[in-house]
């Protein structure tokens, strides 16, 4: 069966009505998902915020789709712009995540991933800029030695053994 223009031009146009109503399914099924990370937190939280990505990144599909037929449609641009708006939410916490977690590329990318999104977005500029610049390391002075019952700091608690490792290495580093 061959269809003609006009058929063409009304299937299309059925699919287009129901283009809002699929993008306001897909945000609310990422929603869902978001509600469900509330009390999440470590990987359980990453879990959370990579099952919802998938349904924003639908509804901005869907939504950048349906623009294209019909440019003015004011429901549509805003659950884009919802759905754009959440996902460089959910890109900025995993970029916090994998930068508390020491990874550094993968928090590379998800920060490009967002400002791919929103150039001007403020968080995902800060992100960006302090993972090019990242703060020298310091040592935490209250980190416990656990073989000396959290003494290793403190001079007056080192044995003459320790004092003769010290001096060896401080020999050798000269």
């Amino acid at each position: 069966m061959r269809l003609t223009a006009p058929a063409l031009l009304v299937l299309a146009s059925a699919a287009l009505a129901d283009v809002p109503s699929q993008v306001e399914a897909y945000l609310a099924k990422g929603e869902k998902a978001l509600v469900a990370m509330h009390e999440a937190r470590g990987t359980e939280l990453l879990r959370a915020l990579e099952a919802a990505r998938p349904h924003f990144l639908r509804a901005r599909k869907l939504a950048a789709k349906g623009l294209e037929g019909a440019p003015g449609d004011a429901v549509l641009a805003k659950a884009h712009a919802d759905a754009t708006g959440r996902l460089v939410g959910i890109l900025n916490a995993e970029t916090v995540i994998y930068l508390e977690r020491g990874a550094r590329p993968l928090a590379k990318k998800r920060n490009e991933e967002a400002l791919k999104l929103l150039p001007k977005d403020a968080r995902a500029l800060a992100l960006k800029d302090e993972i090019e610049n990242p703060a020298p390391y310091v040592p935490d002075a209250r980190i416990v030695d656990t073989t000396r019952g959290g003494q290793a700091g403190k001079p007056e608690a080192r044995t003459e053994a320790d004092r003769r490792v010290l001096g060896r290495r401080a020999a050798a580093t000269r």
